[in-house]
């Protein structure tokens, strides 16, 4: 990641933290006032990046690890494969929560609209992986 971009996702984060973003225009509208001026795509890709969630209220951060389990609909665990359902367009945020909680054993995970598949390396992994998303 450029340091251009951490820079920029990391003020999309601070503009949802502290206020109501209710669209990509008003982030891109914020991010160019405070000199990081961004396109609407550009913008649109970290957003989709970042894991945000848009409500009616606006903009919010994804889940953090502890609230995972109110967006999981089903785990099953094949032998080195876990599939996860989440509710509809939930997938990504999930699936970047897994990623960042750097779990041991774990080889990464692909996130479509509402399923995720982590490759495991080992069955501890799994374990561990079902124990994070239970909370």
């Amino acid at each position: 990641m450029t340091a251009l971009k951490a820079e920029r996702q990391r003020a999309i984060l601070e503009l949802v933290r502290s206020g109501s973003i209710h669209t990509q225009q008003d982030v891109a509208s914020a991010l160019t006032e405070s000199g990081l001026g961004a396109t609407q795509a550009t913008v649109s890709r970290d957003i989709q990046e970042l894991g945000l969630i848009r409500t009616p209220e606006g903009y919010r951060p994804p889940a953090s690890d502890s609230s995972l389990a109110a967006h999981v609909v089903d785990l099953t665990i094949v032998q080195f494969l876990a599939v996860i359902r989440t509710p509809p367009g939930r997938a990504s945020m999930v699936a970047r929560a897994i990623d960042e909680a750097e779990l041991a054993g774990l080889a990464g995970t692909v996130a479509g609209d509402d399923t995720i598949i982590a490759v495991l390396q080992n069955s501890a992994a799994g374990t561990a992986l079902a124990e994070l998303l239970r909370g």
